[in-house]
């Protein structure tokens, strides 16, 4: 269940896989889940923010003479 979740949405966390097993009368920590998706080969990772398409609030034009 643990796997087939992660694989149809990637951005699962680890907290929304222990509420749904608790749903489901089934007690697993953080660390059980981390270590069953590293057995099936699923590594963690934080989602990239591409920096270069933010606007930043604080710059300014300033035009010298």
């Amino acid at each position: 269940m643990i796997t087939r979740t992660v694989s149809k949405n990637p951005r699962t966390t680890r907290w929304d896989l222990v509420n749904d097993l608790q749903r489901a009368w089934t007690k697993v920590t953080k660390a059980t889940i981390s270590n069953t998706l590293r057995r099936q080969g699923l590594k963690s990772c934080s989602a990239r923010q591409d920096w270069e398409n933010v606007i930043w609030s604080d710059e300014t034009n300033i035009e010298l003479f």
